[in-house]
């Protein structure tokens, strides 16, 4: 540079020389212009003294830059070992940062360089990191959102890119990062790639966001304070001074908080209280259990008294040592006054309780007496009813053997009759009494003498009408639907023969000649009475028959029962 600068001062002179020349002729010229050229002259020849001492010193300085190289070319000859040195020294000092990821990338953002700082983090090795795309370490969302390739493209743009955001280890979980993505450019401006620098933040991260759930939780419990208006809550240091005071505090109370600030937690206490040491008592006693639960008077700022039920719980720091108290309380005056009445209400209860106490003794005793009298009438009109039943299960138990007596006396006289219409009608008469000694044999068989079940009944009169057709087992079945209607004695009967000739006319008529088939039955209650339902699946009725004009005993039977 100092050579260059020779030269230019040369040139420079010459330049100088021409504009002399040039003066001279101007001189000669005009005579207004040769005072003008000699001033001209003048100022040039000023210009020129000062352009010889500049080219003097830019000399001594062309003499000083050529001993400069000498002695730089000296150094770069002894420094050739520092230089390899510092790159030794520069990439231990990389390699020892291990709370760091540090890393370089190509301007497409391909790992080109690795540290153990970034292996820490990361959990890639150099081998498994370079040459791959940092795209690998964002998060899937991340990566399909365009996340990469917009922070490479701000970090060319700005120079600089720095964000906190999630990111990805090999082992596939997610850590909060410090990130910073600097530009790298040549000498001539040209992008060379990126400087990447990322910190483990998640610890950090974590503590910010407790932090800041705590303190949107304080920020909750101040609200939640605030707009307690009914509630007495303050705070104490550890000496007793009130330190905080609520909306519910002044409002119950009735001090304003700058006129409690500070002052002694035995202001709310009535002066017995204060005189017995009851304010230490309590703080004493929260400091050694953790809290003191009182109920007791206290004084407002109106010197009026209100009962307070609450509790004065110590509070501690992390090193467990004492930093104040909590006070919260509630007025329950109404309550204690209603309670107070409530004892009063309750001792004139008791007294009264026991004058009607010795009314009642003497009324339980006269009952006592007559209960005796009812309990012994009582057991003799069970022994009557025991007596009576047992009786009557021995007339249905006589009932029942006479009429097996006249089904037995039927049985010996139709086995002497020839196949007639007389012969039918003697065994139909033997189906009718075993229907009626099956009612008595079922009432004095049955636990109480109230009545016999429908549906039991019927399945028994179903099973005597097979045996005394001789129907072969399975080839008529039976199907019954039926309610659990008891029957007493004076249905039962009607009720059985009815049964008896409708079951009886569908096996006599309904299944001829071996034929297989199904007889339904159907029992329920409609509208207040009972509806019974008896059909069957064989040869159907006669072409228009009309039952209420048929002249066979059988119907005429039923149709009466019915009745």
């Amino acid at each position: 540079e100092s050579e260059q600068d020779t030269r230019d001062c040369g040139q420079d002179l010459r330049e100088a020389k021409q504009d002399s020349r040039q003066s001279g002729q101007n001189s000669r010229e005009t005579t207004q212009d040769t005072r003008e050229a000699g001033q001209d002259t003048r100022n040039f020849n000023q210009d020129l003294r000062e352009a010889k001492q500049d080219s003097r010193q830019s000399s001594q300085n062309s003499r000083d830059t050529t001993q400069d190289k000498r002695e730089a070319s000296q150094d770069y000859q002894i420094s050739g070992q520092a230089v390899a040195d510092i790159k030794t020294r520069y990439q231990l000092l990389v390699n020892s940062v291990t709370d760091y990821a540090l890393y370089m990338l190509d301007p497409q953002g391909c790992v080109v360089t690795w540290n153990e700082g970034a292996e820490r983090h990361k959990g890639y090795t150099a081998e498994e990191a370079l040459g791959r795309n940092y795209s690998l370490f964002f998060l899937p969302e991340d990566v399909a959102a365009g996340v990469p390739e917009r922070e490479l493209a701000t970090a060319a743009r700005e120079g600089r890119y720095e964000v906190e955001a999630w990111r990805l280890r090999k082992d596939g979980q997610k850590f909060w990062a410090l990130v910073t993505l600097t530009a790298i450019r040549d000498e001539k401006g040209e992008l060379r790639g990126f400087a990447k620098v990322t910190r483990d933040m998640t610890e950090k991260k974590a503590a910010e966001e407790m932090l800041r759930s705590r303190n949107a939780q304080l920020d909750r419990y101040r609200i939640i304070v605030e707009n307690i208006d009914s509630y007495v809550i303050f705070t104490l240091d550890a000496e007793g001074k009130i330190e905080s005071w609520s909306p519910g505090a002044r409002n119950v109370i009735g001090y304003k908080t700058e006129e409690v600030m500070g002052r002694e937690y035995s202001l709310v206490f009535t002066p017995a209280e204060i005189e017995a040491g009851e304010p230490q008592l309590e703080m004493e006693e929260a400091e050694r259990n953790g809290s003191c639960a009182t109920d007791s008077w206290r004084v407002r700022r109106d010197g009026s008294q209100f009962w307070a039920s609450g509790t004065l719980t110590a509070v501690r720091d992390d090193a467990g040592k004492l930093t104040g108290y909590i006070r919260v309380a509630r007025d329950m005056t109404k309550h204690k006054q209603m309670e107070d009445s409530l004892v009063h209400m309750a001792a004139d209860l008791e007294d009264r309780v026991r004058e009607r106490t010795l009314q009642l003794e003497v009324s339980v005793e006269e009952l006592r007496l007559k209960n005796a009298e009812v309990v012994a009438g009582a057991q003799l009109i069970t022994r009557q009813l025991e007596e009576k039943e047992v009786l009557f299960r021995e007339i249905h138990h006589r009932v029942k053997n006479n009429l097996q007596v006249v089904q037995s006396l039927l049985k010996m006289e139709v086995r002497t009759l020839p196949p007639s219409e007389a012969r039918v009608a003697i065994e139909s008469m033997i189906l009718r009494v075993q229907a009626m000694a099956m009612v008595h044999e079922r009432l004095y068989q049955m636990p109480g003498l109230t009545g016999l079940s429908a549906g039991d009944y019927m399945r028994d009169i179903f099973k005597g009408a097979i045996a005394s057709y001789s129907v072969e087992p399975g080839r008529v079945s039976f199907h019954l639907d039926a309610e659990d209607i008891p029957l007493n004695l004076d249905r039962a009967i009607p009720f059985g023969l009815l049964a008896n000739e409708l079951l009886s006319n569908s096996l006599k008529h309904g299944f001829p000649a071996g034929r297989k088939g199904k007889i339904s039955v159907s029992i329920h209650r409609v509208d207040g009475v009972a509806r019974m339902v008896v059909q069957d699946n064989g040869i159907g009725l006669p072409v228009n028959f009309d039952a209420g004009n048929c002249n066979t005993m059988g119907l005429k039977l039923a149709g009466s029962l019915a009745h």
